[in-house]
C-alpha cells in the first residue's frame, strides 16, 4: 500500500512540474525610441594561394544610429539604421593597416574604400511577427556611390546587396526565434535560404536552445544558444575584369549566446563564435590558381538605449 502511495506522490509531483514550467514567447522587436549599435568583429584567417600561406589578422568595428517607429495598427513597424563610423585594423602577412572613417588621416588609408559604407541608411519594416517584411535604402545608396567600384565589383554588389536581396538576409535573426511559446531547455530547429556577397547562395541550418531565463536590472533576459551550419549550394563566380574568380565552397559553422529582452522583444546582445573554411579558383592571363581560406573569430554585437529614449 506504502509503495502505491509513494509512487502516486512521485507521478504527481513530476506532473505538476512539468506543466508548471513557464513558457516564453521570444519575437524579436525594438522598443519605440533611439539606439545605439556597436558590433565587434575579430578574425584570425589564413589565405593559401598555391603553395604561399599569407597569416590575416582583422578587428573591425561599426557603429550605427537606430531609430524605431512606433507599432502600427496592423502589427508593423519601421526601423531606421545608419553606419555611421567605421574602424578596423589589419595585419597582412606582418604588415599592419589601420582605417577609421572618423579619422583625419582617413583618406591616406589603402582600406579607404570601407569609408564608402559610412552613410548607408537603411529602413526595414517589421511584420506583425517580428519578420523583415521589407528593407530599403541599400539600391539609391549604391547608384551613389557607384563611381567608387569597379564596373564588375559594382554589379556583383548591386545584386547580392540590393533591397530585395538583403530582406532576407536581414531576417536572419528571426530564425533564431521559436515560432511557440518555449520553456528553459526546449530546443527548436529552422533552416533558411539566402544569398550574401561574394559567396552567393547559401543554405543555413540552425539549431537553437533556450538556455536559460536571467535577471538584469529589473529586466528579464531569455538567453538563447544557437548552432548553425552554413553552406553554399553553388559555385559563385565574380567577374573582376582582368581575373575570374570562382567560389567552389564555403562552409562556416558558429555558435551564438544570444540575449534578448522578454518583455520588449529587444535582442541586446549578440556574441557568436564562428570557424570558416572557403575554397576558390582565380583564373587570369588563361593561369587558374586555387586559393583556400581558412579561420576562426568572434562577432559581439550590442545595442544600447540612447539617454533621451531610457527617459
Amino acid at each position: 500500500m506504502n509503495k502505491i502511495v509513494l509512487t502516486a506522490v512521485v507521478f504527481f509531483l513530476f506532473v505538476f512540474n512539468t506543466n508548471a514550467q513557464e513558457k516564453y514567447l521570444l519575437k524579436n522587436r525594438y522598443p519605440e525610441g533611439t539606439y545605439e549599435m556597436k558590433t565587434e568583429t575579430e578574425m584570425n584567417m589564413l589565405v593559401k594561394m598555391g603553395e604561399q600561406i599569407v597569416p590575416n589578422q582583422q578587428s573591425q568595428t561599426q557603429y550605427q544610429h537606430i531609430v524605431a517607429g512606433p507599432i502600427k495598427p496592423d502589427g508593423s513597424q519601421e526601423v531606421i539604421t545608419e553606419i555611421y563610423r567605421i574602424a578596423t585594423k589589419q595585419n597582412v602577412n606582418g604588415r599592419n593597416i589601420e582605417f577609421d572613417s572618423a579619422a583625419e588621416n582617413a583618406k591616406n588609408s589603402p582600406l579607404r574604400m570601407l569609408g564608402v559604407m559610412v552613410g548607408l541608411k537603411v529602413t526595414m519594416t517589421f511584420d506583425q511577427d517580428g519578420k523583415i517584411a521589407k528593407v530599403e535604402g541599400i539600391d539609391e545608396f549604391l547608384e551613389k556611390v557607384s563611381a567608387s567600384f569597379p564596373k564588375p565589383v559594382f554589379d556583383m554588389m548591386k545584386k547580392q546587396l540590393s533591397d530585395k536581396a538583403m530582406t532576407k538576409t536581414f531576417d536572419a535573426l528571426r530564425d533564431a526565434m521559436p515560432s511557440q511559446p518555449v520553456a528553459i531547455g526546449e530546443k527548436w530547429n529552422s533552416e533558411s535560404q539566402s544569398e550574401i556577397p561574394i559567396i552567393g547562395k547559401i543554405k543555413t541550418e540552425l539549431q537553437n536552445t533556450l538556455k536559460a531565463i536571467q535577471q538584469t536590472e529589473g529586466k528579464e533576459l531569455a538567453e538563447i544558444e544557437s548552432q548553425s551550419q552554413i553552406k553554399s549550394d553553388k559555385s559563385q563566380e565574380i567577374n573582376m575584369g582582368a581575373a575570374q574568380m570562382t567560389f567552389k565552397n564555403a562552409d562556416i559553422n558558429s555558435e551564438s549566446t544570444i540575449q534578448m529582452e522578454i518583455k520588449t522583444g529587444l535582442v541586446v546582445s549578440n556574441v557568436t563564435k564562428m570557424k570558416i573554411n572557403m575554397e576558390a579558383e582565380i583564373t587570369a592571363n588563361n593561369q587558374t590558381m586555387k586559393q583556400n581560406m581558412s579561420g576562426e573569430g568572434k562577432t559581439a554585437i550590442t545595442v544600447t538605449r540612447s539617454k533621451k529614449s531610457e527617459e
